[in-house]
Parts: structure tokens; sequence; C-alpha cells
């Protein structure tokens, strides 16, 4: 009988311990149990996508170096002089699209692959 009674409790206690682990467990009303701690919990703050940035920044300079690669440099040079001489979002546009030295790497690297 004693042991039987033993094997039950145990039972009752391996059955908790999962339920637990699960992350359950009896709250009794007008308790502050876990649901509300974890309600209440700081949220975490959202952190600058440096990621995000960087691969644009690295998808704009394989963007470049693409065109550079294909329509050569005095016609990339000749179109971004062309786009200078516009309104200021053009200047804009051409101070970004100027062929500084990553993108002519780029395009050096491209061509060789390409052609």
């Amino acid at each position: 009988m004693r042991n039987s009674v033993h094997s039950d409790f145990e039972r009752r206690l391996a059955r908790i311990d999962r339920i637990h682990a699960a992350g359950g467990a009896f709250e009794a009303t007008g308790a502050l149990g876990r649901a509300y701690f974890d309600s209440h919990r700081p949220k975490e703050r959202r952190r600058f996508p440096w990621r995000a940035v960087a691969m644009v920044f690295l998808g704009m300079l394989l963007f470049k170096g693409a065109i550079l690669a294909q329509i050569g440099p005095e016609t990339y040079a000749h179109r971004v002089d062309a786009l200078a001489a516009g309104t200021a979002a053009e200047k804009i546009g051409a101070w970004v699209l100027r062929a500084d030295a990553p993108t002519q790497f780029i395009a050096t690297q491209l061509h060789a692959i390409l052609y």
C-alpha cells in the first residue's frame, strides 16, 4: 500500500515538473503570476539595422560597378557629368553615382568575368 501511494506521488511530482519546465504554472485568482510579470517586462529596444545599411551600400556599389563595366568609363563619366548639370536632386544623384575607387575596382573585376 505504501509503495503504490509513493509511486502515485512521484508521478504527480514528475507531471508538475514537466508542466513547469514547459512554462506552465498554477496561478490563483488575484495573485500576481507569471502572466502578469511577462506582460510588464520591459520590451527590448530595436537596434539600428547596421547589417541592412551595409547590404544596401554594397548593393549600390555592385550596381554602379556593373553599369560602369557595361557601358565603359568614358560613357559613364559623360552621363554623370550630364546629370551633374541638372537640378539639385540630379546633382546629388551625380555625386552618389560618381566613379570612385571601389566602383572602379568592382567594374574591372566584373569586366574581367563578363568579357
